[in-house]
Parts: structure tokens; C-alpha cells; sequence
């Protein structure tokens, strides 16, 4: 692990044509919708004239597309430990047929350390490789194109906030993150510090 200042902003990939279906994507390799692009190309607006540092992405198309958009000609790491949750047997599926799937109530009372049904993961297993990867950062500046669940997983795993089963929500997080929202995290000697959540202003007005 290393102890090296780093400044590292994470930031969720924009809007799928499966996230306005409500489908579960998961390790699915879904592009960007229509919708995703606009998002992106707002991004690439608040970024420009910034230094992102070293550029990393999940090695999914939705996040590769809003890298490139965001931040384009900027030389881009991929690496599998970004992906978002893999929702197993669910992958695919909208949230209607996933409620009527027998095994859905029992992964329910526990989705941090219960894996999706079906040859999936928990979000514990998640945030230990979202993890593993933040912590092997070298020191410096950092900007990370990553997943929803996958972020939010990296945060409770960091800062040990809690994941408690939500109503209605199939993530056990009473806080969303939007798509293209920017969150940033310092890390020094003393450990990691979260500096902003969700900002995803560029998206408003």
C-alpha cells in the first residue's frame, strides 16, 4: 500500500440505452446511449483546461467511451478491478423480473457480503478490489472512470459507512451517484480524506 499524496477524482461512466430500461448491467459490455454522449461531452466542458493526472478506466465500453469523450487524447489505463458489480444470473434483466426471481429476497438481506445469485459478486468482494487498486496508486494526481455500485463500494470499504439493505433499491446505499458525477478523495500519511461527492453540476441547467 502506498502512503504517497495522491489527489483522486472517480467518476461514474454516463447513461446507458440499459439504464433507461432499467436493466442491470453489470459486467454486460453495454456502449453509451445517446443520452451517455451528452453527458460525457458536458464532462469534457468542466474538465477542460484541468489536469487530470494519470487517466484510468474499468475496461468496460461505457466507461472507455466517457474517457475518451471526457478526456480525449489523453493516454488511458484499463484495468478489470474498475468493473461494476457482477449481478450474476440478473445480468440483463430489468428490476421487474428480478423481484419475481425466487433466491432475490434472501441475496436482499445481505448484498454487501452475499453474492449475486447465480455465479456473481458481493459488493464486499467489490470495494476489497476497488480497494486494492486505490491503495497500489502511486503518489500525484489520478482520474478514474469507474461504475456506481463500484464506487459506492470503494467508499464504505475506505470509510467503513454502512450498507444497509434499502427499500425498493437493490443497492444497499442511502446515497445515488450520478452518471458523470465526480467524487474526490485525498490520501496522505494519516490515510484517505473524502473532499466531494456526486458533483455533477455540469449536468444542471
Amino acid at each position: 500500500m502506498s502512503t504517497a499524496p495522491l489527489q483522486l477524482t472517480l467518476i461514474r461512466h454516463g447513461a446507458t440505452a440499459w439504464n433507461g430500461e432499467g436493466r442491470w448491467q453489470g459486467w454486460t459490455d453495454t456502449p453509451l446511449g445517446e443520452l451517455g454522449e451528452r453527458q460525457a461531452a458536458r464532462l469534457a466542458g468542466r474538465l477542460l483546461g484541468t489536469d487530470p493526472g494519470q487517466v484510468h478506466s474499468s475496461d468496460l465500453q461505457r466507461a472507455v467511451d466517457t474517457a475518451l469523450l471526457a478526456l480525449p487524447g489523453e493516454p488511458l489505463t484499463l484495468d478489470v478491478r474498475l468493473r461494476e458489480l457482477h449481478f450474476g444470473r440478473y445480468e440483463g434483466a430489468t428490476s421487474e423480473q428480478v423481484l419475481h426471481d425466487p433466491e432475490y429476497a434472501a441475496w436482499q438481506r445481505d448484498p454487501w457480503r452475499l453474492p449475486a445469485p447465480g455465479g456473481g459478486e458481493s459488493l464486499e468482494a467489490v470495494g476489497e478490489r476497488m480497494r486494492d487498486w486505490a491503495e497500489g496508486l502511486p503518489g500525484g494526481t489520478v482520474t478514474a472512470f469507474t461504475h456506481g455500485a463500484a464506487l459506492r463500494a470503494l467508499l464504505c470499504t475506505l470509510f467503513g459507512w454502512p450498507a444497509t439493505p434499502q427499500p425498493g433499491y437493490v443497492l444497499p446505499f442511502p446515497y445515488r451517484h450520478a452518471h458523470t458525477g465526480l467524487t474526490r478523495l485525498e490520501r496522505g500519511a494519516a490515510g484517505w480524506t473524502l473532499i466531494m461527492y456526486n458533483d455533477h453540476a455540469h449536468l444542471e441547467g
